[in-house]
């Protein structure tokens, strides 16, 4: 393998992930989940998403495959268990109570660790949201595709995809940091006012990575 196929795996690699992610697609949920926290915390929030998708791609690309099989897991229960989760979450945004005052938030970070934030990093942003069950499925498809022997080849293009989710993530953290500008820009109050309309979106999200896990489930049946 030349740099030039290296560079081609890498970069189709890359964007076999990035439409299934959708980095952007992310944005507003992100922004109504994280709109009671401070500026500087809602940053670390999503630095931590970037990583954590990153982690769970690695993951599943070296041993997923693996994994699977073991437990006797389908990427359809990943998808209905994901489902469950961001619907959980909707439903909780949708009947959040009033929050604190920025002040108090503060106050509160420094004093109790944070114990008054809801961390949503891993859950439900990093899983079913960007590392979802279709994100999952396209690394094993990217694992199989370098190759299923042990040679120089097959190591390089196992290189070059995790060059690629390297540079998502960069991509990920970039897009849920300039969140923080929308949330300036709109204001506090007018993320507020949107939450509830979001939640009920992000419900909707939620029900069909449900029904489309069971609709795939249903053709295995078949």
């Amino acid at each position: 393998m030349n740099l030039q196929q290296f560079v081609e795996f890498a970069i189709g690699s890359f964007a076999s992930l990035f439409p299934i992610v959708d980095p952007l697609g992310s944005v507003p949920i992100f922004l109504v989940l994280t709109a009671k926290d401070p500026p500087r915390l809602r940053q670390q929030t999503a630095d931590r998403i970037a990583v954590y998708t990153v982690l769970v791609l690695v993951l599943f690309l070296l041993v997923g495959s693996g994994i699977l099989r073991f437990f006797g897991i389908s990427l359809e229960v990943i998808r209905i268990a994901g489902g469950m989760v961001v619907v959980h979450s909707a439903w909780q945004m949708m009947g959040a109570r009033s929050r604190l005052s920025k002040r108090e938030n503060e106050k509160a970070i420094h004093r109790h660790q944070n114990e008054q934030y809801e961390d949503i990093a891993f859950t439900p942003m990093t899983m079913p949201m960007l590392a979802g069950p279709g994100a999952i499925a396209t690394i094993l498809g990217l694992a199989a595709q370098a190759g299923r022997t042990l040679t120089l080849a097959t190591l390089l293009n196992l290189l070059a995809t995790l060059l690629a989710i390297a540079l998502l993530g960069g991509t990920i953290c970039l897009f849920l940091r300039a969140s923080c500008w929308l949330l300036n820009f709109f204001g506090e109050t007018g993320i507020m006012a949107s939450s509830r309309i979001l939640g009920f979106i992000t419900m909707a999200v939620g029900v069909q990575f449900i029904l489309n896990g069971l609709a795939d489930w249903l053709k295995d049946l078949q």
